[in-house]
C-alpha cells in the first residue's frame, strides 16, 4: 500500500500541468518572443482589423484573463473589462462550457454610433474600438446601445470605460493582458477580414444574435456547440437600472409637449384669449425646463453636458437634446408676441413651439427604439410616450383653464379620461399576452414585471380607478372642481412616473454569458 502511494506521489511530481508548461516556456524565451505566436506580427491591411479568437476547448474558466486584465489596466475595485460566463445544454443535449468575453471591437460598433459626445474612436488601421475617457459625460447611452453589455459605468469616475484590446501593448509588439495570462493559450489576437464578418448570425451559440454590430470575436471549438445551448444565467429575472432622472425627464418633457399642443389647438379654435394662452404656454415652458434640468442629474459628468450636441449626425440622443433645446427659444418668441399683443403672431409662435416639442418627443422615442431592445420596440415606446404626452397635456390644460371658467376644460377632461382608459386596456392586454406567450419578444420583461413590479402595477390600477371616479364628482363639484382637477393631475402624473420606472427596470437588455 505504501509503495503505491509513493509511486503515485512520484508520478504526480513529473506531471506537466498547463501552468508548469506555461511557466517553462515563459522563462525560456525573451520578452518579445514569448507570445509572438498569439498576436499578429504585422498591422492589418485595408479591409482588415484585429479581433479576438477564443478556443472554447482550451478555456477552463480559471479567470486568469479576468485577473490579468484588472491588474495590468489598473482597474478600480469591482470594475472588470473581461468576464467569465457559462454555456449549458439541456437534459437531452448535455453540454457545459466556460466562455471568456470582452469587447468584440465590432465592425459597426453600436456604442460609437449612439454616443452623443463622440467619446468612441474606431482606429482606422487596427479596427480597435477605444473609449475616450476625457470626452465622456457619463450618460450611459452606450451601455443601452451595446447588445453585449460591454461598456461599464464607473461610479467613482463618473464615466463609462471598457476594453481597448491593450492597444498600447499591441503597438509595441506585446500581447494584451488576457492573452498573456491564459495558461492554455485560449485567447489569441487574429487579423479578421471585414468582408468575412457576417451581417447576421450569433457570435456564439446560445448567446446573442449579432444582427447589426458585426462583432469580430470568433469562438472556435472542435466539438459542435448544441443549438439549444444557452447562458447559464439566461433565466435570471432581475431588474435593470431605474435611471430615475431620465424617468422624470421623459414624463415632464412629454407633459410640456402635450400642453403646448393643447394650447395651440385651443388657440386655433379661438377658445383662449391672449392672456390665457400666455399663461398656458408659460406653464408648459416651466414644466419642460424642469424636465431638461432634471435630466442633467443623470450624467456622471454634468459640467460637460454642453457637449451633448456633438453627435447629432448619428446619435438620436444628441438630436433629442437639440430638439428640446428649442423650447427656451420658443418660449422667448411667445413672450415677445404676448408683449406686443398680437394674437395671430402668438398663435403661430405657440404652434411652432408645439411642433418643435413634438419633434423632440419623436427623438425621445427613437433614442430607445434605436437600442433594439424588444421591450422598447417602436410600437410600445411610441404608444407609451405619445399617450403620456396627450394624457398629461390634457390634464395640465384642464387644470389651468378651469381657473378661467373656460368651457374647453370639459373637452380636455373627456380626452384625458378616454386616453387613460384606452392606454390602460392596451397595456394590460399586451402584458397578459407577453406573460402567457413564451415566444413573445418581451416575455422576459413581462416576467420581471410580474416578479418585482407587481405592486407598481397595482398602484397604477388604483390611480386609474380613482381618476375615473372623479369625473362625476367634477361635474357636480362646482367651485371645488379646480382642486379636484389638480388632484387628478397629480394622480395621473404619479401613475406615469410609475410606468416610466418599469419602462427602464423591465427592459431586460441582452448580454453575453456571465456579464
Amino acid at each position: 500500500m505504501s509503495y503505491c502511494v509513493t509511486e503515485a506521489l512520484r508520478e504526480q511530481q513529473t506531471l506537466r500541468t498547463p501552468v508548469a508548461l506555461f511557466a517553462d516556456e515563459y522563462d525560456s524565451k525573451s520578452v518579445r518572443e514569448r507570445f509572438t505566436h498569439l498576436i499578429p506580427l504585422s498591422k492589418p491591411n485595408p479591409g482588415e482589423q484585429y479581433g479576438f479568437e477564443v478556443n472554447l476547448d482550451a478555456c477552463t474558466g480559471c479567470k486568469a484573463c479576468v485577473a490579468a486584465c484588472h491588474s495590468l489596466n489598473g482597474l478600480d475595485e469591482g470594475e472588470s473589462w473581461r468576464d467569465m460566463g457559462l454555456l449549458v445544454g439541456t437534459r437531452k443535449q448535455p453540454y457545459l462550457q466556460t466562455v471568456t468575453t470582452a469587447c468584440h471591437h465590432c465592425a459597426d460598433p453600436a456604442c460609437a454610433e449612439g454616443c452623443p459626445v463622440l467619446a468612441y474612436d474606431k482606429d482606422p488601421v487596427t479596427g480597435i474600438v477605444r473609449h475616450l475617457d476625457d470626452q465622456c459625460i457619463g450618460c450611459s447611452y452606450c451601455i443601452l446601445k451595446c447588445p453585449y453589455d460591454v461598456p461599464k459605468f464607473n461610479l467613482k469616475r463618473g464615466i463609462v470605460r471598457k476594453c481597448d484590446m491593450c492597444q498600447g501593448r499591441l503597438a509595441e509588439g506585446e500581447a494584451p493582458a488576457c492573452v498573456q495570462a491564459c495558461p492554455n493559450e485560449a485567447i489569441k489576437i487574429k487579423v479578421v477580414k471585414l468582408d468575412a464578418v457576417p451581417d447576421r448570425g450569433q457570435i456564439i451559440a446560445g448567446a446573442f444574435d449579432s444582427s447589426y454590430t458585426r462583432p469580430t470575436t470568433t469562438y472556435i471549438s472542435e466539438k459542435p456547440v448544441p443549438s439549444a445551448a444557452k447562458a447559464a444565467d439566461a433565466g435570471r429575472i432581475e431588474l435593470d437600472h431605474g435611471h430615475e432622472p431620465l424617468a422624470w425627464m421623459l414624463v415632464l418633457t412629454q407633459m410640456s409637449a402635450g400642453t403646448f399642443i393643447g394650447c395651440a389647438v385651443a388657440m386655433w379654435m379661438n377658445a383662449l384669449t391672449l392672456q390665457q394662452a400666455a399663461i398656458t404656454s408659460a406653464a408648459a415652458l416651466v414644466i419642460g425646463l424642469a424636465g431638461i434640468a432634471v435630466s442633467v442629474l443623470h450624467l456622471g459628468q454634468p459640467l460637460k453636458a454642453w457637449r451633448a450636441f456633438l453627435g447629432w449626425r448619428k446619435s438620436w440622443l444628441s438630436r433629442e437634446i437639440i430638439a428640446f433645446g428649442a423650447l427656451p427659444g420658443g418660449g422667448a418668441v411667445i413672450a415677445a408676441t404676448w408683449w406686443l399683443g398680437n394674437y395671430e403672431w402668438m398663435r403661430l409662435a405657440v404652434t411652432g413651439t408645439a411642433v418643435a416639442a413634438l419633434v423632440a418627443v419623436f427623438c425621445s422615442v427613437m433614442v430607445y427604439v434605436d437600442t433594439r431592445r424588444p421591450f422598447w420596440s417602436l410600437t410600445m415606446t411610441a404608444g407609451k410616450f405619445c399617450g403620456t404626452m396627450l394624457l398629461l397635456g390634457a390634464c395640465v390644460c384642464a387644470a389651468v383653464w378651469v381657473w378661467f371658467g373656460i368651457v374647453a376644460v370639459y373637452w380636455a377632461m373627456a380626452i384625458k379620461v378616454l386616453l387613460r382608459w384606452s392606454l390602460s386596456i392596451w397595456e394590460i392586454s399586451r402584458f397578459r399576452l407577453a406573460l402567457e406567450d413564451e415566444t413573445c419578444p418581451w416575455h422576459k420583461s413581462a416576467r420581471v414585471m410580474q416578479k418585482h413590479l407587481s405592486h407598481h402595477l397595482e398602484v397604477r390600477g388604483l390611480s386609474l380607478i380613482m381618476t375615473g371616479l372623479m369625473i362625476p364628482v367634477l361635474i357636480s363639484a362646482g367651485a371645488s372642481a379646480q382642486w379636484m382637477l389638480l388632484l387628478s393631475l397629480l394622480l395621473t402624473f404619479g401613475s406615469q412616473l410609475i410606468e416610466r420606472r418599469y419602462f427602464f427596470t423591465a427592459a431586460s437588455g441582452s448580454k453575453m454569458p456571465g456579464n
